[in-house]
């Protein structure tokens, strides 16, 4: 190819190489628009450069969305790419021509972007526990909390109690009222009869939104559902204007250190890491107390900039370095001035989750843990007795599942889905798309996680996972506007508007919805699963390899089948497809009457209940 069309393999000048520590570049933020069969014309989004490529070398371009060297870039693109041949210098000369043509993305940019921000005044915290028929888990976790020196600096405490049993919600009244006989601050008692009296506040005042508010918070609503999100509404309805601190009633209000060491710098790369533990006796015997309580450690950078917090928390100035093998168009979003809306934590015990195959996310130095623990590897993921977290300070693009969570409700936060399992993912999704400019810091430790029910799940449970909430939160994500400029509420209003055109599609468009976001997430995990098993092999375990070459089989065979939304965990019997999608059609359009009434019913519920408004 001539020079004209700008980079070619065949390129043939090369640049001085770098002193000291190598440069990370990034391929990312590019227009890509193809002219004909010989060039693609790129423009960067970030500095307006553009460059006539040859596509050849933009599909390798593709690969070179991490921040790495030059010279591992290279690397990567010799052993990869077959047009090279393994032509590690002409590989080299390539990137050295684009990059010399201002369309890499340097790392160096992004750490002198989120070096500097000022600090915000914080609103005050206020502090929740949700909890449903769970009254001995409340009792355990209202004494740790006894144990805290610091409640009195939080605003208010309240336990907001979804229990259906009346025995139980008098026995969680009776432990509040102990709780305060002891306590430097008092708690308030959140249940039945308070939120029948908030719900009828709140329709008396916006009668025009009761369809939305009833989706939301109406417990005659969702009988017999579980409305783990409906809980964390009515915290978030509590606390407008103020930082929110929420609790599963399950845990113990204590902070643990991880039980690996690190460096204690700021992570950009988002992986949780893991331990296994022979027992919950052993497990608890090796904890670590950090030097503050979590409540505190919520606190410290819950609401603060980002920039600001990620110079608190990395203790000194950000480095190049901090950023390799990093998503570079994740960090390149980042806004220092965008506040920390969200923090979470890790989990010690059971981690929380569906299943064990959330050991397929596991990073080598977890997975060498996994293998070689002496209780096998089957019962470390069977037992519940671990530690799923992070060792130092980490930024997440996207927030998920903690058993306790920060919310920074001074700014305008969206509602929970108030029923099933994975609304924390689809709040997360949510809180993206409205603030894609942010991110989340999981914080160093983690909360013991100790339930008190039985919680069996099996390593020969199925692999491929039929579908929930998640795969709603799936095409929420993918329809992310990134460039998209309207404030916060207008954002929601976009998804509001989503969910109205979903329940307007036909039964068989619904269907097919269903199938391509459940074939999209099956074929991620299969995709995983094979970089795994190829990293397997340096492994001495035939148990780890026999278990993803297993995921392997099961995911694509799983790919090949024509799924149904009546596979979904939980479906009741004598359930029909149709009715199904009927189901999901009255959901969405309760969904988005709930998204469209949220900012008034967060503007009645602030004047209502005489809290703060931002």
């Amino acid at each position: 190819m001539s020079n004209d069309s700008g980079i070619s393999y065949s390129y043939s000048t090369t640049g001085p190489a770098s002193a000291g520590t190598p440069a990370l570049y990034a391929f990312a933020n590019c227009e890509l628009i193809p002219v004909d069969h010989a060039v693609t014309l790129v423009i960067n989004r970030d500095n307006g450069k553009q460059q006539l490529i040859s596509p050849q070398v933009v599909d390798a371009l593709k690969t070179c969305t991490t921040f790495r060297s030059l010279e591992d870039h290279a690397d990567q693109l010799a052993r990869t790419r077959p047009e090279l041949k393994g032509n590690r210098p002409l590989a080299m000369q390539a990137l050295e021509q684009v990059r010399d043509a201002g369309l890499l993305l340097a790392a160096g940019s992004i750490r002198e972007r989120l070096g500097n921000a000022a600090e915000r005044q914080l609103a005050p915290t206020r502090v929740f526990i949700i909890t449903c028929d769970r009254p001995d888990a409340v009792e355990r976790l209202l004494e740790s909390l006894l144990r805290i020196g610091t409640l009195a600096r939080h605003d208010t405490l309240t336990l907001v109690d979804d229990s259906r049993e009346p025995a139980n919600r008098a026995a969680n009244r009776d432990a509040v009222e102990r709780f305060n006989l002891r306590s430097a601050k008092d708690m308030r008692y959140f249940g039945a009869e308070e939120q029948a009296a908030l719900l009828e506040q709140l329709v008396g005042a916006l009668p025009e939104h009761e369809a939305g508010i009833r989706f939301l918070i109406d417990p005659a609503r969702w009988t017999g559902r579980k409305t783990y999100g409906r809980s964390r509404t009515l915290c978030l309805l509590l606390s407008v204007g103020y930082r929110a601190i929420v609790m599963d009633d399950d845990i113990l209000c204590e902070a643990v250190l991880p039980p690996i060491e690190s460096d204690n710098k700021v992570s950009f790369s988002g992986e949780r890491k893991a331990a296994f533990y022979p027992d919950r006796e052993s497990m608890m015997a090796a904890r670590r107390p950090a030097p503050e309580d979590p409540l505190t450690g919520h606190a410290r950078c819950l609401g603060q900039s980002l920039g600001s917090a990620l110079t608190s928390l990395n203790g000194t100035a950000l480095e190049e370095a901090q950023f390799g093998d990093c998503n570079a168009a994740m960090l390149n979003v980042l806004d220092p001035t965008a506040p920390i809306l969200v923090t979470q934590c890790g989990s010690w015990g059971d981690p929380g989750t569906g299943s064990v195959h959330w050991a397929l996310n596991l990073g080598e130095d977890s997975i060498e843990r996994l293998v070689n623990a002496p209780q096998g590897m089957a019962s470390a993921l069977e037992n519940r007795s671990s530690w799923l977290g992070c060792a130092q300070p980490t930024l997440h693009k996207m927030a998920f599942m903690s058993q306790m969570t920060g919310l920074d409700n001074s700014h305008f936060l969206p509602p929970y889905f108030p029923a099933f399992r994975g609304e924390d993912l689809l709040f997360g999704t949510m809180i993206e798309a409205m603030y894609h400019r942010g991110a989340l810091v999981e914080c160093p430790w983690a909360v013991p996680h100790l339930p008190l029910d039985e919680r069996r799940h099996s390593i020969r449970d199925p692999i491929a996972h039929a579908g929930g909430i998640g795969l709603f939160s799936r095409y929420l994500t993918s329809r992310i506007d990134y460039e998209d400029a309207s404030n916060p509420a207008g954002r929601m209003q976009h998804i509001a508007e989503d969910a109205r055109r979903m329940a307007a599609r036909s039964d068989a468009d619904l269907l097919l919805d269903y199938r391509r976001e459940q074939a999209k997430s099956e074929a991620e995990t299969l995709a995983l699963a094979r970089a795994q098993l190829t990293r397997a092999q340096e492994l001495p375990s035939m148990n780890w390899q026999g278990y993803l070459a297993r995921a392997v089989e099961e995911l694509g065979s799983s790919l090949q089948r024509r799924h149904s939304p009546m596979e979904i965990p939980g479906v009741p019997k004598g359930a029909t497809e149709a009715g199904l999608v009927a189901e999901f059609r009255e959901f969405a359009d309760g969904w988005a009457a709930a998204l469209e009434a949220w900012p008034a019913v967060r503007e009645t519920a602030a004047s209502q209940l005489s809290v703060r408004t931002p």
